[in-house]
């Protein structure tokens, strides 16, 4: 696949400490189109991008842009992060949910006791709206995510990043746009949650099951929700993401 590097750039792995079972920090997309070549029967590159709004002749690319603005400073094992993006034309297959969203591409099973890496920012600009859910990382069985927003069908403080298991919050915090926040995590046993911010070596906040083992179906972008059923209009709304990655030993603990 043009753009598509085989073999991960070696140069830009010396920080991490566990084997990588999966690496997707985004060195090997040259542009945003490299994202459109994957299919099912074509699947090639890190990703698979078939979660997008799909309505209107999209594809993958409208909806991620690559840049060095999006990646975490600190994250100096990777060239790049990726802005993902939703509007209200980002309806997968008839909506009414809003989505943009990538998941691993590997032949790895990514399930036992391994560390999943993710940074993630609110940006300044075209931040979510915090009256919707927004599930930003989560696995397909949803026993570990990462969400930001009212809760659907809940009451409380909406503008809030928190990581749900068992339907428990273990973390949240009100964030502070254009902060990058760092999390590992750690499936399998003993399992638990790793944060930090910026450049500060992540450490771990809680101890215990996830609640799952991992696996390849590992959702990392934007899908909102909607209020009481319906699809509202919006204008663009962007999240970024850096450092993204799955190893099997350490953990890693710097961005």
């Amino acid at each position: 696949m043009k753009g598509i590097l085989p073999l991960f750039l070696f140069g830009y792995l010396s920080t991490v400490s566990g084997t990588i079972l999966w690496d997707g920090r985004f060195n090997n997309y040259t542009t945003a189109t490299d994202f459109d070549q994957w299919s099912w029967s074509n699947q090639v590159g890190t990703y698979q991008t078939y979660i997008y709004g799909n309505q209107h002749g999209e594809t993958a690319s409208s909806w991620l842009t690559l840049g060095s603005q999006y990646k975490n400073p600190a994250t100096t094992g990777e060239k790049q992060g990726v802005k993902v993006k939703i509007n209200a034309t980002s309806t997968w297959n008839g909506g009414p949910m809003l989505r943009t969203e990538l998941l691993p591409q590997t032949t790895n099973s990514l399930t036992g006791h391994l560390y999943f890496h993710v940074s993630l920012q609110i940006p300044t600009v075209n931040p979510p709206d915090p009256a919707y859910e927004h599930q930003i990382v989560f696995w397909e069985g949803h026993y570990a995510d990462i969400k930001y927003g009212q809760l659907s069908g809940q009451n409380g403080v909406a503008d809030t990043l928190q990581v749900i298991t068992g339907g428990e919050s273990i973390w949240s915090v009100q964030p502070v746009r254009g902060t990058w926040y760092n999390f590992i995590l750690e499936v399998g046993s003993p399992g638990g949650l790793w944060v930090s911010t910026g450049s500060n070596a992540l450490q771990k906040v809680y101890t215990g099951s996830l609640n799952g083992n991992g696996g390849t179906d590992w959702h990392v972008g934007a899908l909102r929700l909607p209020i009481n059923g319906n699809a509202q209009q919006i204008n663009e709304t962007d999240l970024y993401y850096s450092g993204v990655y799955v190893e099997d030993s350490g953990p890693t603990t710097q961005p």
